[in-house]
């Protein structure tokens, strides 16, 4: 097949969090599955380019970028679009596309998918990560009823209500857009692309010389990046040396707030602020590591950091209710405490800093369930199978609509 995945979010240039790693890991995965897979991606620097990331074609569009300022966040989301429905016909023209496949968030197929006629239906899916009316019932953002929620939340609702098929990263994603927008749940598969278990894998390396808990994702309140510096600076007493390692990138305000946080609790020194790393070298960052926490308000699930972690063998603090809670098992893999409950995260960081033998054993299922049930090149053949049968539903769904054939005698 000749795919075509977009995402404004695609490592190294605007690599933000799940959605950039997904659609990499999706990406490269499928190439080597046999199929031509191009990316849409977005380009940070207003220049338009194509290059090839090993097997993948990538193309980072500029859109409308300097022709049409975008004061807002939504403004940017339709001038974005604009510029992807144009990408799309570039490429149409050039050889068919097979399949489109798009994430919800962002709305980044919206206009490609009104202009769909009849004569120009290439199949297109969706894959659900975190609708924009979840974040705003559970993280605060956008603030429901603003104009960012109101467009934003529509454009979503319509490119779900015209993609030829929706898949969940997790039942947890699947079940607020069904109530969000009005979709049935049955119609939802949920799959997710999985992690590379031999790249993710316990290094051969020597743990850190001081007690170390490494976060991994996008520094920002809602990911719980605050709630950890405050705990770290409360157990460094009690832990000589104590390190938390933030590896992600933030904007200056969450980056000021971090060290200004931690510098009022009379000890910055534990905060190590690594900033990006290249997926390919993560690895090694964790499996150095003793803990892995990412007590985020909510994750729309299973959340790809922790499954990464589990798989180096580290035990996971997260919090309860919500998508993490199908990654971490609660005594099991890791540790799951309230969402922005301070004390359930001290007390959780400190038992496993405290007991090796809980940490080791924690780890050590952690591995195994990730090995078991996220191994990217299983999930990714569940990927390309329902590719395959939404073309396949497609063809049949075009099939019916055809005028029947008449025979050529009667015709003449």
């Amino acid at each position: 097949m000749r795919l075509v995945l977009v995402s404004q979010e695609y490592p190294p240039e605007t690599a933000r969090g799940g959605i950039g790693t997904q659609t990499y890991a999706k990406a490269h995965g499928l190439a080597r599955l046999g199929h031509q897979v191009v990316v849409i991606s977005h380009a940070p620097d207003e220049q338009r380019r194509e290059y090839d990331d090993g097997p993948v074609k990538v193309i980072r569009v500029s859109g409308y970028d300097r022709r049409v300022p975008a004061h807002t966040l939504e403004a940017w989301w339709l001038r974005h679009s604009l510029g992807v429905a144009e990408a799309l016909a570039a490429l149409q023209n050039r050889a068919p596309i097979d399949l489109v496949d798009f994430p919800e968030y962002g709305a980044e197929g919206f206009m490609w998918l009104l202009n769909r006629g009849e004569d120009h239906r290439i199949p297109a899916v969706i894959q659900l990560h975190g609708p924009l009316a979840m974040l705003a019932d559970t993280v605060g953002w956008p603030e429901p009823g603003s104009e960012l929620y109101r467009v934003g939340t529509f454009m979503e609702g319509t490119c779900l209500r015209l993609a030829d098929g929706i898949f969940s990263s997790s039942p947890c994603s699947a079940d607020w857009c069904a109530r969000a927008y009005g979709i049935p749940r049955e119609a939802i598969a949920v799959m997710h692309t999985g992690i590379d278990v031999e790249r993710f894998s316990p290094r051969p390396v020597a743990k850190a010389p001081r007690p170390t808990i490494v976060f991994v994702g996008r520094l920002a309140q809602s990911k719980g990046v605050l709630a950890l510096v405050e705990a770290t600076s409360r157990l460094a007493p009690r832990f000589p040396g104590l390190q938390l390692r933030l590896i992600g990138r933030g904007d200056a305000q969450v980056l000021a707030e971090i060290r200004a946080r931690a510098a009022a609790a009379g000890s910055p020194d534990p905060i190590d602020l690594v900033g990006f790393v290249d997926h390919a070298d993560l690895p090694e960052h964790l499996s150095r590591a003793h803990v892995f926490a990412a007590p985020s308000l909510y994750e729309g699930g299973p959340g790809f950091v922790y499954l990464e972690a589990m798989a180096c063998g580290l035990p996971v603090i997260a919090c309860s209710g919500s998508g993490a809670a199908e990654a971490v098992t609660h005594e099991q893999t890791g540790l799951l405490v309230p969402p922005g409950d301070r004390e359930a995260l001290v007390a959780a960081l400190d038992r496993l800093l405290r007991d090796d033998a809980a940490r080791e054993a924690m780890g050590a299922r952690a591995r195994r369930f990730a090995v078991e049930t996220a191994d990217s090149r299983q999930c990714l053949r569940r990927i390309e199978a329902f590719y395959l049968a939404t073309l396949g539903a497609r063809d049949a769904a075009s099939k019916a609509k055809a005028p029947p054939v008449r025979p050529i005698a009667e015709v003449t």
